[in-house]
């Protein structure tokens, strides 16, 4: 069930652009690409059929009348996806940081000490998700209408594999946070704030340094912020 939500997040769009705009909420081109030990021409024609595909879809839902192909009515949708990923409904973040700087500090040491469940807790939850994002981004109307659970799934699904390449490469490594930047103008959906394509600059021991983009969009909303996707760069 790096949304892109942020691409992984420009703001939210139609569901073939999802993962650009939530998990990448921008940069899920990591894992929407075929591998890389694909052969040059099979990776290329699988890129361009992608980018047609989601160009074509994007199109289509431009145009008037375009009805959203789904079985029950949204308000439905949402009640089921709530239902399926169960919990209490939320009002607010939990388990994040209360500044940006201080997220993604967490976020590096976290990575560094190999720390899954620390990087998990400073992720965005399908409950906060449900009651908190979802409802405040186009994908809750029309024309750009989508199912909770298919929109969560774009965005959830190469978050948990950028989190485990992220341990891996990262892990046990003597990195220390130095600065990181993000796009000067974030995008804003109600009362959330998107913060898209960050990269993040770490220091080795010896003094070099370098910079790596760590994960997708940050979301910031009523002054607390978390990730909302681990896609990445490696």
């Amino acid at each position: 069930m790096p949304v892109t939500l942020p691409s992984a997040l420009r703001p939210f769009r139609p569901l073939a652009a999802a993962v650009l705009a939530l998990g990448g909420f921008a940069c899920g081109r990591a894992d929407a690409t075929p591998g890389r030990n694909d052969p040059p021409a099979t990776t290329a024609a699988a890129r361009t059929d992608s980018i047609a595909r989601a160009r074509q879809d994007s199109i289509n839902r431009a145009q008037p009348g375009y009805v959203v192909d789904s079985v029950f009515p949204i308000a439905e949708e949402v009640r089921r996806f709530r239902a399926a990923i169960g919990g209490t409904p939320v009002t607010s973040l939990t388990a994040g940081e209360t500044s940006r700087e201080s997220l993604v500090r967490a976020v590096v040491a976290a990575a560094v000490a190999g720390d899954s469940a620390a990087l998990v807790r400073l992720a965005l939850t399908a409950r906060e998700f449900a009651d908190l994002v979802y409802p405040a981004s186009p994908f809750a109307r029309a024309p750009s209408q989508e199912s909770p659970a298919r929109v969560w799934m774009t965005i959830q699904n190469p978050s948990v594999s950028g989190r485990l390449r992220l341990v891996r490469r990262l892990g046990g490594l003597a990195l220390a946070y130095v600065s990181h930047q993000c796009d000067a103008a974030p995008e804003h959906q109600g009362p959330n704030v998107l913060w898209t394509r960050c990269v993040v600059t770490l220091a080795a021991a010896n003094g070099a340094r370098e910079t790596h983009r760590l994960f997708g969009t940050i979301l910031e909303r009523d002054g607390h912020f978390k990730v909302v996707s681990y896609t990445n760069e490696f």
